[in-house]
Formats: structure tokens, sequence, C-alpha cells
């Protein structure tokens, strides 16, 4: 097993690095049960809603898990909005940070051009962060991760 290049905390992370959107959950271990059943694919939708990009992730036996990514805080925004096709990166981790399971997969343009249109407005936004947090904060405890789906923009098989 290969381990992650970045320490992160337990739980479910995002950030746009380098070329690509890195999804990455980190748990106390994974069980070939659980990583067995990642054989088939994954649901991903892109949900966007009072200016807040969050990612949604279900399938196999992971519990849906929801990713929310701001424009205004990646060091790689310039290389983002650039992009003409979107690449995400799956990351499951365990709690020593070795790489358990991942999977990549390149967008179409036109699921790529739906999710940055969503981003440029969202970069547009005014951005105070105490607001943005206390917004995401709002709509976590309003929704569990899958009901945020009716917010979707995008939903790809992974």
């Amino acid at each position: 097993m290969k381990k992650f290049p970045y320490d992160v905390d337990m739980g479910a992370i995002m950030d746009f690095v380098e070329d690509h959107f890195m999804l990455v959950i980190k748990d106390e271990s994974w069980a070939e049960e659980e990583l067995a059943m990642l054989k088939k694919p994954l649901d991903l939708h892109f949900c966007y809603t009072q200016d807040i990009a969050i990612f949604v992730l279900e399938g196999g036996d992971i519990d849906s898990s929801d990713f929310y990514f701001n424009i205004q805080e990646c060091d790689w925004k310039e290389e983002l909005l650039k992009q003409e096709t979107l690449d995400i990166e799956l990351f499951l981790l365990d709690k020593k940070n070795y790489i358990c399971w991942s999977k990549r997969k390149t967008l179409s343009p036109e699921q790529s051009e739906k999710i940055l249109a969503c981003l440029r407005k969202q970069e547009q936004v005014q951005f105070m962060p105490d607001e943005y947090d206390i917004n995401v904060i709002g709509i976590q405890s309003a929704y569990q991760p899958y009901e945020l789906n009716k917010f979707a923009v995008e939903s790809i098989k992974f």
C-alpha cells in the first residue's frame, strides 16, 4: 500500500490540487468487503445551493458523504477555472494515511462546464469566511448528505 502524500484528519475532505479535484475519506480501517462493493459504480452529485458547492458521494458500503468546496479558498483557482474537462480522484485512507482504494475519472466537457459555471458564479460572490462557515453549518444541520441531491446540477457515475 502507498502512503497518501498529505496528512489529513479523519472524515471527508476535498480540494483542487494542481490539475484535479481530490476527494478523501479517512477512516480507522476499510474492510475487504467494503472495498469489494466499490467495484459497482458510485454516484457523485455536484450540488449548488446558496452559493455553496457540494459534492455528494453515494454507493458501495460508504455512507453518503458530503464534500464542501469554496473556489475562493482554493490555491489553484486560476488553474481550475481554465480547465476544459475536470478530473476527480477519490481516495479511501486508513488511520495511518495509507491509500486503501482510489479511482480517478475525467468528466465530459458538458459535465465539466456545468460545474465550472457554478464555480464561476461562486467566485463572484463577496466572500466572508465567517458567513460562509455559518451557511455550511446551516446546510449540514438542515439536510442529511443524501437530501442535498435535490440541488444537483450534475450527477456522475464514478
